[in-house]
């Protein structure tokens, strides 16, 4: 695990979109569900955290699906071990005391797709609005996880099925035009964007695909929004 002091939950917290996201659970327990969906198929992944006597707290992680192997090797990415909180040097003191309030956040890194679609959805909306559409969408559309995830939960379609939705159901879920365009151009070019984001930050930018027209007036929002589950850097 990233080192002390961290809070897996504070962490992981900032990928669930609402309490019934289908794609990221916690149990009372403190154990945590997540689906994705990898190069090599979809995987579901079950994270639990308890204190050994010899080695203090542990965290450890199960995966079941195709795409098993590679996200239990992603696994300390998630949990924001590639996030340095020394590099961080706050400028501000409201910015400080928030850091010591929050000392245990790390900044998880996931695939682009997995963030970058349910933050696209969050534009332009309320909140609850952005959760009832992923919500709606994963359950019409969602592919149900490998293993024994928690009921309702599914995994993110892969582009192809992305693009099948018609655009009543995309009316149906509260998600305009522009929303629904914009996810639709993102799964055209999503391998682009998976190398782009395991690129360096100097070099990402020539490796991302060419805007037709402007971007909506809040996508410097969405991309830092995506950009900071992607890159898990401070």
């Amino acid at each position: 695990m990233p080192p002390e002091p961290y809070d897996l939950a504070r962490t992981l917290r900032v990928l669930r979109r609402g309490a019934g996201d289908p794609t990221c659970r916690r149990e009372t327990d403190g154990t945590w569900w997540r689906t994705c969906r990898t190069p090599h198929g979809p995987a579901t992944l079950k994270i639990t955290e308890h204190v050994s006597p010899a080695d203090g707290a542990v965290i450890a992680g199960d995966t079941w699906g195709p795409g098993a192997d590679r996200t239990l090797n992603a696994l300390p990415a998630l949990l924001g071990a590639d996030d340095d909180p020394v590099a961080f040097v706050p400028r501000h003191q409201v910015v400080a005391r928030a850091l010591r309030k929050h000392a245990g956040l790390r900044l998880p890194r996931t695939g682009v797709m997995d963030s970058l679609g349910p933050n696209v959805l969050e534009q332009r909306i309320t909140t609850g609005s952005a959760h009832y559409a992923w919500r709606r969408l994963l359950a019409r559309y969602g592919e149900q996880p490998p293993g024994p995830a928690l009921h309702g939960m599914r995994v993110m379609p892969p582009p192809q099925v992305w693009r099948m939705v018609p655009s009543w159901e995309w009316h149906r879920a509260g998600v305009d035009g522009a929303r629904a365009e914009a996810i639709l151009r993102a799964c055209h070019h999503a391998p682009r964007l998976e190398e782009a984001a395991a690129m360096t930050v100097p070099d990402a930018p020539a490796r991302l695909p060419s805007r037709p027209r402007s971007p909506p007036s809040n996508s410097r929002w969405s991309t830092w929004n995506s950009s900071s589950r992607t890159r898990a850097t401070s």
